[in-house]
């Protein structure tokens, strides 16, 4: 070994900063590697999924530390690295390995190149010596004289001749940093200002404390200690073999130094005698130390039992160099494997130092021991309570014994920490034979040991275990009855299975399945008879994940016993509890009884109720019959009758009471299935047949028709008039008259309440919205806080809503059912809010189509106050007032039907369309009658008369012998100055009209337009005549047709079932079109009567109505030839009889 020559004096003083490192710094973790072809794995399940593609472990980023790394491996397990010491930080959005090196920085000061802490040392000057921060807090220290500038070598900056033959030396490290004086004469070591050392000292966010063991602690107000160092200690140069700047040599002089702190001064007092005595060997050193890192080492020595040395610069040692014993402690952290399955766990470290080199070398040994601390030493060493391994080895020696670096078998050690959840794992490496005085048994290490931890995470236990079809986990006479499967499967096992290393970790269920055997008592395993022996395939899920595994052959009567467990390739979950059900493959035979005191049955002659309003029925099985568990109903078709309505026989009765609402009247069908315990449905329902009366009026209606007054009359089935309160105003209105709010203070209210808000009830109303940027109400029910029901506008969505809460609280629960057209402001809007009881559900219907619908599954209600129309009862207070018109306000007692069957006139749809529909507002008609000038009156709405260009003139030989429009066929026509119909929305046009001809009977032969109201690029519909090709022959028909955007130029078009001939020239022709929004719809009547219907979507065209030509591809096109008379215009649709009333020039409802 190496000799240092004696007669250069070094005393060597690490003043209170060497090496400090900061207390609970997490680590930080490795540098990423770069990415060649895909982007790096961030999650476990990414790095599971390369790993098993690239058939190679591969680093999770996101649990990447300063002191960890975690690979997932090929097989699904992972991989655990953890080091002693920081290898890495932090920099910028990626890591940096590890630096101390120092480096000059821009302003003149020293700092290491990449280290856990920020540290920074004096450029020379008055600057402070050293300072070391983290997360805000730092300590500073200061020379008291001015230094030099220093030079650099690595990790060490020099600072020459501080005092007279003194050098100051300041190392940095992965924990913090030394300072060193380097006395290099007796004479040096002579010099007063060594017998005391000050210096200057600033704390930022901590505040330093001496210890009780003579050690310095730097904490936070609150006690979190940041920074560590203990007391500081001084050894001299004997046996200089192995002394060097930071650690003494086995047989050097040590002494322990004492401090004296004050608020902003340190002072460190060297032993004198070890300083200055003859017997001496220089270098000496001087050596306090700071550290506190969340993992940590420290070595006792048997010479110094009661000196601590916590995080020491010196080198770990093990066994008897001659001076005393060695023994060192590692504190690992572990717990991120902690619940998991140890496959491995290997503990490694480079030796670098052995007595000598031998083909015999004496083992160390790697114990578990108890934990450390900061006052750990010979005295108070922690118990060594499992041997681990042993190694021997002389690496370290000499270049024919080079450093080496050994490793033990840690997995007994881990399996502990990650059975008992500890947070670390301390390990110990002791000589195998410390207890003689031998030395060749002496070993040094490197501080920075590796632990390398194999895992894998069990599965979780399996939940959600049951078959399908249903049934719960059961045994004994409580287990259920399972049938073979219907339609949607065969009859399987089930469990939902999980591994918590998320996906990629394939994992799979593997079930057992037994037989309770009659003959002899004995659960017989049958689980080889299941598909794949019950093991399902593996599963690559983020989440628990169904799993089945059908069953065939089972014997109908015999009861099954089955249990289930996960297994992820590695491991294994706990087994599930047994589970048993008995299996019933016989379908019910016997017919339900069903019974009705409201909807007696077959009474042609006495029809009861009424349609949507709900009854009680009352199902029972069949007499004899004790199998039957629920049944499964449905009103009018039998295949409606499935899961979704089926009702079970409460525990302890025989029957079980439904209630049930007709949607028609007439004779209604009840088709009624048995179900038995097993989930077997009879192939034959009961059949109960009842008559049912018209839909009940509604119990409140105000028309508010009224034009004076405070008071709205109510002309439904019982009289509760509503009190015209605030800014409330009579109007114009979608149907007569109407109500005018103002948005703030106006509405309308009944004294009490006008339905029960806890049974079926219905509410509609025609609503005009003048601003979208509130909520506003049309109609609610006050209950005490809140409301039983509300109808209203909705700001947030722009939607339509109509919606019911849970309770008469202030903490409620909302159901909605939202509108999915979004609401228009200036536009006449018919809503329809309808609650049915007995399905729970709530449904909106905008403009007579069904909207939305929402689950109430809630018990109701019921709201004993007042109907409010434009207000609503919010935590005791009235808010959302409605701003615009409100027309034609209906409450009914049940439920509102859209089955067409509650129409006479097909045309209306059903009672919710049609009231959508009905009445149609005249918005124009033009009789033609002026006979003079350009302008054709509207008398029913002056704002669109009707303008005569391009040479239209006027004639006297109507279809009634009055006026009459006369159009040339190439340039003259009449227009409106806007648009009167909203074509989005139901309307109707009609008109007379007469073809020219002579005696010849030529006929046009080309399409030509009577009505059509224009949009920008295209009218978005077109009455009149119109050539199609049919088998290569051009057919003149009459014809309505629509385009679903007044941009778009596809037609969808309802012609007249026989074409056009010589018998309409010179001939009055009555032709209507209408299209219904709520049924999808045109329809081309001729003559009064219905000729072709199509489905098609309306769309808006804003521009004027035209008579006599179109607009197509923004040109004027298809210019009429002929006479037009009596042009009417209609918002809503006009029913058969409406159409045939006006071509038969009668009342339009005669």
């Amino acid at each position: 070994m190496r000799r240092t020559p004696r007669g250069l004096l070094i005393v060597a003083m690490s003043l209170l900063a060497g090496p400090l490192t900061v207390v609970g710094v997490p680590p930080a973790a490795p540098p990423a590697r770069a990415a060649t072809v895909r982007p790096p794995a961030q999650t476990e399940q990414q790095a599971l999924a390369r790993a098993r593609d690239d058939e190679r472990p591969v680093e999770v980023l996101s649990q990447r530390t300063e002191t960890r790394q975690v690979f997932a491996n090929p097989d699904g397990s992972f991989t655990s690295e953890t080091s002693a010491l920081p290898e890495r930080v932090r920099r910028g959005g990626g890591w940096a390995d590890v630096d101390p090196r120092l480096v000059f920085a821009a302003d003149g000061s020293v700092r290491t190149v990449a280290t856990p802490l920020d540290l920074t040392f004096s450029g020379g000057g008055t600057a402070p010596l050293a300072t070391i921060g983290d997360r805000g807090r730092s300590v500073a220290m200061t020379w008291p004289r001015s230094l030099p500038k220093p030079v650099l070598a690595g990790d060490t900056a020099t600072y020459a001749e501080v005092l007279p033959g003194v050098d100051l030396k300041v190392t940095a490290s992965v924990l913090g940093f030394s300072e060193v004086l380097v006395v290099k004469s007796r004479k040096a070591a002579a010099d007063p200002a060594l017998r005391e050392l000050g210096f200057g000292l600033r704390a930022t966010g901590v505040r330093i404390r001496e210890t009780a063991t003579g050690g310095l602690s730097a904490a936070t107000e609150s006690g979190t200690e940041v920074f560590h160092a203990p007391a500081p200690r001084m050894w001299d140069s004997t046996k200089t073999q192995n002394t060097t700047l930071t650690a003494p040599a086995a047989q050097a002089k040590q002494a322990v130094m004492g401090v004296k702190l004050t608020r902003d001064r340190l002072v460190i007092k060297p032993d004198e005698s070890l300083l200055t005595s003859p017997g001496t060997t220089y270098p000496v050193y001087i050596d306090p130390q700071w550290s506190g890192s969340k993992l940590a080492w420290t070595y006792v020595d048997k010479a110094y039992p009661s000196q601590e040395y916590w995080n020491s610069s010196h080198m770990p040692e093990a066994g008897n160099y001659g001076s005393g014993l060695k023994r060192s402690y590692f504190r690992m952290d572990s717990d991120n494997v902690n619940g998991k399955h140890i496959l491995k766990a290997t503990f490694r470290i480079t030796q670098v130092k052995s007595w000598g080199c031998t083909s015999d070398p004496q083992a160390v040994q790697l114990w578990l021991t108890g934990g450390i601390s900061k006052s750990t030493n010979w005295s108070r060493q922690p118990s060594w309570s499992q041997h681990q391994g042993s190694v021997a080895s002389d690496a370290g020696y000499s270049s024919s014994c080079p450093d080496k670096g050994i490793e033990f078998n840690a997995t007994p050690a881990i399996v502990q920490a990650a059975k008992n959840g500890w947070p670390n794992t301390t390990f110990g490496l002791k000589d195998s034979n410390d207890t003689s005085s031998g030395v060749w048994g002496w070993k040094g290490f490197s501080s920075a040991p590796k632990l390398v931890i194999d895992y894998n995470t069990p599965p979780a236990a399996p939940s959600g275990i049951g078959t399908y079809p249903a049934t719960p986990c059961v045994v004994g006479d409580a287990r259920p009855t399972v049938n073979a499967g219907d339609a949607a499967g065969p009859l399987q096992l089930k469990a939902k299975i999980y591994d918590p290393d998320k996906a990629n970790d394939g994992v799979r269920a593997e079930f057992v399945l037994h037989h309770y055997n009659t003959a002899t008592g004995v659960w017989d395993d049958i689980t080889s008879t299941m598909p794949g022996g019950g093991k399902t395939a593996y599963k690559y899920t983020t989440a628990a994940t169904d799993h089945s595994v059908q069953l065939a052959g089972l014997l109908t009567g015999h009861s099954y016993s089955y249990k289930v467990k996960a297994y992820d390739g590695t491991d294994s979950s706990a087994w599930s509890k047994w589970c048993e059900f008995t299996v019933d493959t016989i379908d019910p035979a016997g017919l339900p009884k069903v019974t009705s005191a409201d909807y007696p049955a077959d009474t042609p002659d006495a029809w009861q109720g009424s349609v949507g309003w709900a009854g009680a029925f009352t199902l029972a099985a069949a007499e004899g019959e004790t199998d039957v568990a629920a049944f499964r109903w449905a009103l009018d078709d039998p295949a409606l009758a499935t899961a979704a309505t089926q009702v079970a026989i409460p525990a302890g009765q025989t029957s079980v009471d439904i209630r049930l609402a007709p949607r028609h009247d007439w004779l209604n069908a009840l088709y009624v299935f048995p179900v038995d315990r097993a989930g077997n449905v009879g192939k034959v329902p009961a059949v109960y047949g009842f008559y049912v009366s018209a839909g009940f009026g509604p119990e409140g209606h105000w028309k508010l028709d009224e034009t004076s007054g405070t008071t709205a009359a109510d002309s439904g089935a019982t009289t509760h008039p509503a009190t015209i309160t605030g800014g409330a105003s009579w109007a114009g209105a979608r149907v007569a008259g109407g109500l005018r709010l103002n948005g703030t203070t106006g509405y309308a209210a009944t004294d009490g309440p006008v339905v029960r808000t806890d049974q079926s009830m219905s509410v509609s109303a025609w609503a005009l919205l003048n601003d979208k940027s509130k909520n506003y109400t049309v109609a609610s029910q006050d209950a005490v806080r809140g409301a039983g029901f509300q109808l209203y506008y909705a700001s947030h969505s722009k939607r339509w809503v109509f919606n019911k809460f849970d309770a008469d609280v202030d903490d409620k629960t909302i159901v909605y059912a939202i509108g999915t057209s979004e609401a228009m402001t200036g536009i006449w809007t018919h809503l329809t809010g309808v609650y049915d009881a007995p399905r729970k559900q709530l449904r909106l219907y905008v403009n007579g189509i069904l909207e939305a619908t929402g689950h109430y599954p809630y018990t109701p209600f019921d709201a004993t106050g007042p109907l409010q129309i434009g207000r609503v009862r919010w935590h005791g207070t009235y808010i959302e007032n409605f701003a615009g018109d409100i027309d034609d306000v209906k409450v009914w007692k049940r439920e509102l039907s859209d089955d067409p069957r509650t129409v006479n006139d097909p045309a209306l749809g059903n009672e919710i369309a049609a009231m959508a529909k009905q009445p149609p507002i005249q918005r124009g008609v033009w009789p033609f009658e002026e006979g003079t000038g350009t302008t054709a009156a509207n008398p029913i709405d002056s704002r669109w008369p009707a303008t005569l260009n391009g040479g239209a003139a006027w004639s006297d030989d109507g279809f009634d012998g009055g006026g009459v429009l006369s159009l040339n066929g190439t340039t003259a026509y009449a227009a409106t100055p806007s648009a009167p119909l909203r074509t989005d929305h139901s309307f109707a046009v009609t008109a007379w009209v007469r073809l020219a001809g002579d005696d010849t009977c030529t006929l046009p032969g080309r399409t030509m337009t009577v009505l059509a109201q224009d949009g920008a690029t295209y009218s978005s519909f077109y009455l009149g005549h119109r050539i199609f090709g049919e088998n290569g022959v051009r057919v003149p028909r009459w014809s309505f047709s629509t385009s679903p955007a007044a941009t778009v130029g596809a037609l969808t078009h309802a012609s007249s079932a026989e074409p056009v001939d010589c018998s309409a020239l010179n001939t009055w022709t009555h032709l209507a079109g209408v299209y219904d929004e709520q049924a999808e719809q045109i329809r081309l009547y001729v003559n009064g009567q219905l000729n072709d219907q199509r489905t098609v979507t309306g769309g808006w065209a804003a521009g004027a109505m035209q008579i006599g030509r179109a607009r197509y591809n923004s040109a004027a096109v298809d210019y009429f030839g002929g006479e037009i008379d009596d042009v009417r215009a209609y918002t809503g649709t006009l029913t058969d009889r409406q159409v045939l009333n006006i071509a038969m020039n009668l009342p339009i409802d005669s």
